[in-house]
């Protein structure tokens, strides 16, 4: 549910993206099956892919733990998503896992790596376009 409303947020803000000339990307990682409800939940325009081995998670050290659903920001990001509309829907990935935002140019220069620390720990995408 949290991912859902960060993902809302970008959409929100994705002509800052495109005009750019950036592509957006969204890596999940729960079944193939899920991509096409969560597109239409989020209104996401950019590219959706999964990945339920969590390699993609691994090589770029995003965090996982129990811990990570229990913290101040989290209950906060809960109670954000819930009464935006985007409550939770079942779980459809793996709920420990945490992820993050990460911005490369299209000549493969990393400009903004953020790692989530909590479920909710999102950064403000303000941030994300000022790195831009």
């Amino acid at each position: 549910m949290i991912c859902r409303r960060q993902v809302a947020d970008i959409q929100e803000n994705i002509n800052e993206f495109l005009k750019r000339d950036l592509r957006l990307i969204v890596i999940g990682n729960g079944q193939p099956n899920f991509i096409e409800g969560f597109k239409k939940d989020t209104k996401f325009q950019g590219e959706i892919y999964t990945d339920p081995s969590l390699n993609t998670y691994k090589l770029l050290h995003f965090k996982k733990s129990v811990a990570s659903l229990f913290g101040f920001k989290t209950i906060k990001s809960a109670i954000n998503a819930i009464t935006t509309g985007y409550g939770q829907k079942g779980i459809q990935g793996d709920a420990f896992q945490q992820g993050g935002v990460v911005v490369i140019y299209p000549d493969n220069t990393p400009v903004y790596f953020y790692i989530s620390n909590e479920a909710g720990d999102h950064p403000p995408v303000s941030e994300i376009i000022k790195a831009l």
